[in-house]
């Protein structure tokens, strides 16, 4: 029996709200212009706009990141979905490593891995293997999905998780408009438009993509950036109003079945979480204060049931949305992903960290450590047996090098600060 116990599972949220079957779960992302492995080649059906480091020519550093892709995210963003099969692919995941992470939860609570290994071939029959009988929850919707049942309609899920969406659909988002980069970028609105203003690549996730105009050294960037974006095939982006915020806010909540009592007209609220944001709006992280929960929901709810109603009335299951609060107090979405969330954790570990530990704040980050994979455990043995941190997944990125998510819990958000400065000294990386 494991020592972390989650609040609930994502299996156990969908059968309670209506969204019944056996389903097989992959939380793979792929790129557009890279393969990741030769038996799982680059996404040319529903592509999306990556983040830097794949264009760069640094060998090792995209080794690393093939790596990170195939055998840390996917583990990371399997955590909480509790009893269902879970794609995972060989070599690059290895058993004994989830297992590792496996063991912490109870065994109701544990999703099963269904292993493919990518350098046996034949991964399009085995991926047809494993799904069989079952519908197909994913991170995002990839052309070879096309093959399988998917609970939710690939074609519709990608127009969704565009920026365009939040123009089309209605939802309460900031004054933007979409602009053509086929003219030439120097000819473009964005070479002109009187600062502040913020430029978004339509399909990037994790704050890549998103320029934040606030000076002219900003636009500068932004528009060699821009250069690059047409050069790789890019031919829009969206232009949005800038929003002078006062707080910027995750929101998860579920859309139940349409017969159910938490349905799109009062999804079911999972949590608030605050990301962790580097200078250029990349996502490194993020935290939540389960102690402010009952007055986050009562202050956002409206917000998201309104965005909820915008959503296509075939959409079920786990969705996120990104609003911030102006210094008026209006509530702008500024990002809507209506698919898993890498804070699916964060949202469903209350009753570990708040409620048995009495540590009202946590946050998920990730650590390298050098030695084997398995050592993350001796390491911080202490603190993993105590419950104070929980392994999200671990894996290796290079030779005695590797990579491990964590959840941490404290006091405050001071103490969660200390907690990671323990943890990347005790891991050696300081």
């Amino acid at each position: 029996m494991g020592s972390t116990r989650l609040d609930t599972t994502v299996a156990d949220l969908y059968r309670d709200h209506g969204i019944h079957g056996r389903f097989t779960a992959t939380t793979h992302c792929v790129f557009g212009h890279m393969d990741l492995h030769p038996q799982f080649p680059r996404e040319t059906v529903y592509p999306e706009d990556e983040e830097p480091v794949p264009y760069g020519a640094n060998k090792q550093e995209i080794a690393r990141l093939k790596k990170t892709i195939l055998g840390l995210k996917p583990v990371r963003r399997a955590f909480a979905l509790g009893n269902m099969d879970v794609i995972l692919f060989k070599p690059d995941v290895a058993a004994e490593n989830v297992e590792r992470v496996l063991s912490q939860l109870p065994l109701g609570q544990r999703f099963q891995p269904r292993y493919v290994d990518l350098n046996g071939g034949n991964v399009r029959e085995k991926l047809q293997e494993v799904t069989e009988g079952r519908a197909l929850l994913y991170w995002r919707p990839q052309g070879w999905m096309l093959e399988h049942r998917c609970l939710i309609e690939t074609n519709m899920s990608y127009e969704m998780n565009s920026k365009r969406f939040l123009i089309s659909s209605g939802i309460q988002t900031p004054t933007s408009e979409m602009v053509s980069l086929v003219d030439g970028i120097d000819c473009s609105i964005l070479s002109s438009k009187r600062l502040p203003f913020v430029v978004k690549l339509c399909l990037a996730g994790s704050g890549f993509g998103t320029y934040i105009i606030t000076t002219e050294d900003r636009r500068k960037d932004m528009l060699a950036a821009m250069t690059k974006y047409k050069q790789r095939g890019g031919t829009e982006v969206l232009l949005s109003a800038y929003i002078d915020l006062k707080q910027d806010l995750s929101v998860h909540f579920l859309v139940g079945a349409l017969g159910d009592e938490r349905n799109r007209d009062d999804p079911l609220f999972l949590g608030v979480t605050v990301q962790d944001l580097t200078e250029n709006g990349h996502c490194t992280g993020g935290s939540i204060d389960y102690s402010a929960q009952s007055e986050l929901e009562i202050l956002l709810r409206d917000t998201v049931r309104e965005t909820a109603q915008r959503l296509p009335l075939s959409f079920v299951g786990w969705a996120g949305v990104d609003i911030v609060i102006d210094k008026d107090g209006k509530q702008w979405v500024v990002d809507l992903n209506p698919r898993f969330t890498g804070s699916m954790p964060l949202c469903l570990l209350s009753g570990h960290f708040y409620h048995r530990l009495q540590l009202p704040c946590a946050q998920f980050g990730t650590f390298q450590y050098r030695g084997a994979t398995g050592d993350v455990h001796g390491l911080l043995s202490q603190m993993i047996d105590s419950g104070q941190v929980v392994l999200i997944a671990a894996t290796s990125i290079d030779v005695l090098l590797n990579m491990a998510d964590l959840v941490w819990g404290g006091r405050d958000k001071e103490e969660l600060g200390r907690i990671a400065g323990l943890i990347s000294k005790t891991l050696g990386m300081t």
